[in-house]
């Protein structure tokens, strides 16, 4: 309650707080539903082979198999590998079956690092609406392993977000009242 199309935040943690989406790294968000899981959110962000430019259609990557995974030192290289339908995969697989909405919240790190000047640490998520999950099929992706991929049509009748405005955003936009630089005051 309270959070609409447009909303803004800055750290993923915000949309844990908020209970929009719970991982603070995983993209997909689920929990129990009967005896199955259902998806409730994804965070679209680019990272993965993810078709974002339409603003009702969402062509997103499922999750899984080391794709993104690059080889950083100090640590252990972990080939990519197949995806597997479980955890979130899997639930917007039944998401798809029952018909339930996902939240969608779209993520733009280009953004985040232009108007942070290069940090990391800060990112852009905008909550984009809820979203059916209309499909889903295995393919070859472009690091010679299989992957899901799960088309998402917005459901009619949300305000519209101008996705390629977004997209474009440089700025992130503080709203007095709503959010705190720092929450300790300075303690």
């Amino acid at each position: 309650p309270g959070i609409e199309v447009g909303d803004e935040f800055q750290y993923r943690m915000e949309l844990n707080i908020l209970g929009m989406h719970k991982p603070s790294q995983g993209g997909i968000d689920y929990m129990k539903h009967g005896d199955d899981i259902v998806a409730t959110s994804i965070v679209a962000s680019g990272g993965y082979d993810d078709s974002l430019d339409n603003s009702d259609i969402l062509i997103y990557t499922g999750q899984g198999g080391n794709v993104m995974q690059a080889k950083k030192s100090g640590q252990e290289y972990k080939p990519p590998k197949d995806q597997k339908l479980v955890q979130g995969n899997l639930a917007l697989k039944n998401s798809s079956i029952k018909q339930t909405p996902v939240r969608v919240i779209r993520g733009n790190q280009k953004a985040a690092l232009e108007s942070s000047g290069g940090d990391k640490k800060g990112a852009h998520y905008v909550y984009d609406g809820l979203y059916l999950v209309e499909e889903y099929w295995r393919e070859l992706g472009s690091h010679g392993k299989f992957v899901f991929k799960f088309k998402l049509r917005r459901m009619p009748g949300q305000p519209e977000l101008s996705w390629k405005v977004v997209k474009n955003s440089k700025n992130l936009k503080y709203r007095e009242g709503l959010c705190k630089l720092d929450i300790s005051e300075g303690k």
